[in-house]
């Protein structure tokens, strides 16, 4: 190895061992930034275009065409074997270039883990279909008589497995496996559920117990962007007054499909990016805040024979080295932890889930996690490096500002003039001093409010559903199951609610240390004209407490207007005064919380030393 890569190396393994604890908080940061990115991709993934996925994945369909008995007719076995060979004809139609079906579908009541369900019940072939053939997503496909395969949303939300006994028209049926498909939503959001069987079981079921049964036929064509051509010229195929047929595009599945709970896809993916954009943030405040610790040392270095090229590179291979683990820990936490979303999110999304780790997602992770340590870095080692040997040495002598800067702002002064405590006035002029430092701080901070308001309307929107969905939804049983599916979508929400709040308040510790560091000197020229620790205590916190108020006023009309513009059916966000004050004060108190460490050893520190000149 080169002297001087040997050299690099050296002093940055120096400045890491030197500074642990601000390593590590770094580490933190970024191993969090790292973990919640990758976790945001992975919900993003599987939110976009999730029934296009399903649709290739199965070989989907482009038209199927359905004949269902109507309600006062009394089909004969001629009459039905007529329509369905009408069905058959589509086959053969022009532009059609595979197709499955007819297939048998029946409507009849069942037991599911235990509980009596209404269930769909498509017959269909032991081998494989050319058109449609569902995705199996745990166990085998129907390989044996009195077997089932369930559709994955209802195996995943009554928590049934293959090997499980199910209840069908009163016969008694193993599951086989479970499977996903696009020519029904998933369970619950669409009941009732969906079970495949194959024709030997559909004939030992119980006659009394089934209803309804549907003939349909599944196409694909040679364009696909002339299905709903297709469907206007074949529309009138089938004849038979006996039976009522209906033809579909696939793209009214899509839109049908992409409309459902759009509010839940919206919800996790925002919570996702705005976790990782604000640790994201946080990561970057500390390498800022640690280059700006390391002025004095990089005179040092420069005053011993080190260029300016080689401060450089030290800096970059420490925070590198910190981005490469953080990618490495955020990736593999991501992996882990996504399963635990993979539920809910194929349910609502009706798609296979995302692979865990991707040569996409791994490229960008580490990608976001070497630009915020080079960006943090580059631009605070290039001006350090430019500065003179004498200036780095002494960083801490700090000339006076130009005399414009003395002059008080207009909301400065309005301050003075409403009488308020001196500590209250010094802490707001701090704040209003550094405007661009309280957005900043109130940004994330802002986020969480948001997500807390979005999480207690989607709360209050899912009581309201549980009283009313007994009564309209014309499957009771299954009105359960979703008010299940929307409270765990609505404990996400308040866990990405509670962790974006928690990253706020780290991100609002790690900066007031660092205006505490800044301050100090100020803070020691007011102890000496007399104020008292108390005093400078107060005036810090309300410096810092001014980012929190910001937030509280702008969280939460966001988070209602957030909540409003995808709400959807769900209606519009009402909730009480007493609820946003609420959430403002547990939310002050956290950032109290946050800010008071820093202030309180702020004003435990000697003040001849802050005064004296290094």
């Amino acid at each position: 190895m080169p002297p001087a890569v040997r050299l690099i190396t050296r002093l940055a393994w120096r400045n890491v061992r030197h500074r642990p604890w601000q390593a590590a908080l770094l580490l933190f940061a970024l191993c969090l930034s790292t973990s919640t990115l990758t976790l945001a991709l992975a919900v993003n993934e599987s939110g976009t275009a999730p029934w296009d996925r399903l649709h290739e994945a199965t070989n989907g369909f482009h038209v199927d065409a359905f004949v269902t008995p109507r309600r006062d007719a009394a089909p004969t076995d001629e009459d039905v074997a007529r329509a369905r060979q009408q069905l058959a004809d589509l086959r053969n139609a022009p532009g059609v270039v595979a197709a499955s079906g007819p297939w048998r579908l029946l409507y009849a009541t069942g037991e599911v883990a235990g509980k009596p369900t209404e269930l769909r019940v498509q017959v269909r072939d032991a081998s494989p279909a050319a058109v449609g053939q569902p995705l199996l997503t745990s166990g085998s496909w129907l390989d044996a008589e009195d077997t089932v395969v369930l559709e994955d949303g209802l195996a995943s939300t009554l928590h049934v497995k293959p090997g499980d006994t199910v209840a069908i028209a009163g016969r008694s049926l193993t599951v086989r496996g479970t499977a996903m498909t696009v020519n029904v939503f998933p369970y619950p959001i669409d009941p009732p559920g969906t079970v495949w069987i194959t024709t030997s079981t559909a004939q030992r079921l119980d006659p009394a117990a089934v209803a309804g049964e549907t003939e349909f036929v599944e196409l694909r064509l040679s364009s696909p962007q002339d299905a709903e051509t297709f469907v206007a010229a074949h529309s009138g195929s089938i004849t038979d007054d006996q039976f009522r047929a209906d033809m579909h595009a696939w793209q009214m599945y899509r839109n049908a499909s992409n409309g459902k709970l759009e509010f839940v896809s919206i919800a996790l993916g925002f919570t996702g990016t705005m976790l990782a954009g604000l640790t994201i943030a946080t990561a970057a405040v500390l390498v800022a805040g640690r280059m700006a610790a390391q002025i004095r040392q990089v005179g040092t270095l420069k005053a011993v024979g080190v260029t300016p090229g080689q401060l450089t590179w030290i800096q970059l291979i420490e925070y590198l080295a910190l981005a490469a683990t953080a990618a490495i820990v955020g990736l593999t936490a991501g992996a882990l932890i996504f399963p635990l979303l993979a539920r809910p999110l194929r349910v609502a999304y009706g798609a296979p889930e995302a692979a865990p780790i991707t040569l996409n997602r791994a490229a960008i992770v580490a990608g976001v996690a070497v630009f915020v340590v080079v960006l943090g870095t580059v631009r605070p080692a290039l001006r350090g490096a430019r500065h003179s040997t004498l200036r780095s040495l002494v960083a801490n002598v700090h000339q006076p500002p130009a005399r414009r800067d003395y002059r008080a702002s207009r909301l400065a002064r309005l301050t003075g003039s409403l009488r308020l405590p001196l500590p209250a006035v010094l802490g707001i002029r701090a704040a209003l001093r550094r405007p661009g430092r309280t957005v900043a701080n109130a940004a994330g901070l802002t986020l969480g409010i948001a997500m807390v308001i979005i999480g207690l309307a989607l709360n209050g929107k899912t009581a309201d559903f549980r009283l009313t969905a007994a009564q309209e939804e014309a499957y009771p049983g299954e009105a359960a199951e979703l008010t299940g599916l929307l409270d765990q979508f609505r404990m996400i929400l308040f866990a990405g609610a509670a962790l974006l709040l928690a990253l706020a308040a780290v991100n609002a510790a790690v900066a007031a240390i660092f205006a505490a560091h800044e301050s100090a000197r100020n803070q020691a020229i007011l102890r000496a004209l007399g104020a008292t620790p108390r005093q400078t205590v107060i005036a810090f916190a309300v410096a810092q407490l001014s980012a929190c108020l910001l937030a509280c006023a702008l969280g939460i009309p966001l988070g209602l207007a957030l909540f409003n513009s995808v709400a959807g059916d769900l209606g519009s966000a009402q909730l009480s005064a007493r609820t946003y004050a609420a959430v403002a004060a547990v939310a002050l108190l956290l950032y109290a919380v946050a800010v008071a460490a820093p202030a309180r050893l702020l004003a435990k520190r000697p003040v001849t030393p802050l005064l004296a000149y290094e």
